[in-house]
């Protein structure tokens, strides 16, 4: 009898790692198919499955002459992705009694002085603020309260509707009153309070000061955006797009984050950021503090994509089952919906999630 038990586990569980093994392989296949008839030259995917890293992989290559292959650590702009921190280090501060979400900023900004706007309206992007002032290069030295200033100046000062409009501004700002809070730079903020933590070693934000880069190079069906054309790196928006990182990293993070690590945040923090708040215009999406919340047939889903002309990104989390993917990409016409989707068909088919 215990010599069948033994010949029963080891059956089951070779019969496991097979089927993982499978699936690995089926997941590499499509998605490199994708990538190649996509003309996306350098791509990288994390899949966490019940709060563990299950795959993840680097496609395509760094270099236009395919000498350098995209690695687990590679170096993407994330782009908007790059809220999330930003709302995790709010929901710190308000967490430890520095800020509440009803306050308004004109407490914390001097350019917004007699602004009604509160902190809570800029996490749901319904300040009423639009995009306005673009993102310029560092060359033309541009400080933070500068670019405040000029976001209060072109603001309108009758704004009573405050209907969702989704804005980097909002979150430009948020950064600021980070700051302001804090004492301390927001990257410094983010760095101590949330990449550290998350053993986030490879990722940080271009500062001014350090030399923060991409490795990846933006791109456009498969050709280089030329360097006039491509985004510029402005402090300023660092905290609505600015995080230079790779899925490695991203991954380590987002395993805190769906198992409410409390080296991040506490548990009812993590429960509240997933609250619907607002009502977006994509549907049936709603504005969460930060994510972007919804039903679907598989339970609800807290995601955020990340686009900039050059780049595009996606985090999509099933905070219930503590399953998510990453996707980063270097391609302005990546099909990163189309790149989900096949994923989690895959893992669903194999029993995986």
């Amino acid at each position: 009898m215990y010599k069948l038990i033994i010949i029963m586990l080891l059956t089951i569980s070779s019969n496991v790692i097979a089927g993982k093994a499978n699936t690995q392989g089926e997941l590499t296949a499509t998605l490199e198919k994708i990538r190649t008839q996509n003309s996306i030259p350098s791509m990288a995917v994390a899949v966490i499955s019940s709060g563990e890293v299950t795959y993840i992989k680097g496609f395509g290559f760094l270099d236009e002459m395919k000498t350098k292959p995209t690695t687990s650590e590679s170096l993407f702009r994330i782009a908007s992705i790059s809220k999330l921190f930003t709302a995790q280090a709010i929901m710190q501060l308000v967490q430890n009694d520095k800020l509440d979400l009803n306050d308004k900023i004109e407490q914390y900004l001097r350019p917004f002085r007699n602004s009604n706007i509160t902190i809570k309206q800029l996490l749901t992007h319904t300040s009423g603020l639009n995009d306005v002032i673009r993102p310029v290069s560092f060359e033309e030295k541009r400080s933070v309260y500068s670019y405040l200033s000029l976001v209060n100046n072109s603001a309108s000062k009758n704004i009573e509707d405050k209907k969702f409009e989704y804005s980097d501004t909002n979150f430009n700002i948020l950064g600021a009153v980070i700051s302001e809070v804090s004492g301390q730079k927001y990257e410094k903020f983010i760095y101590d309070n949330i990449l550290k933590p998350a053993s986030m070693e490879r990722s940080n934000y271009f500062d001014g000061i350090n030399s923060y880069f991409s490795q990846t190079r933006p791109t456009y069906k498969g050709k280089l955006i030329s360097k006039v054309d491509q985004r510029p790196y402005d402090i300023s928006f660092n905290p609505s797009e600015g995080l230079i990182s790779n899925v490695r990293d991203l991954s380590q993070w987002l395993k805190l984050t769906l198992t409410h690590d409390t080296s991040i945040l506490k548990e009812q923090t993590y429960q509240k950021m997933l609250e619907p708040q607002v009502k977006t215009t994509w549907g049936e999406i709603y504005m969460a503090l930060g994510w972007q919340v919804y039903k679907s047939e598989n339970g609800n889903i807290a995601r955020h994509p990340g686009s900039i002309r050059g780049y595009k990104s996606l985090v999509l989390t099933y905070p219930a089952s503590k399953n998510a993917l990453i996707l980063l990409t270097n391609s302005s016409n990546a099909p990163r919906w189309e790149i989900a989707k096949s994923i989690t068909e895959i893992l669903r088919h194999n029993s995986q999630w």
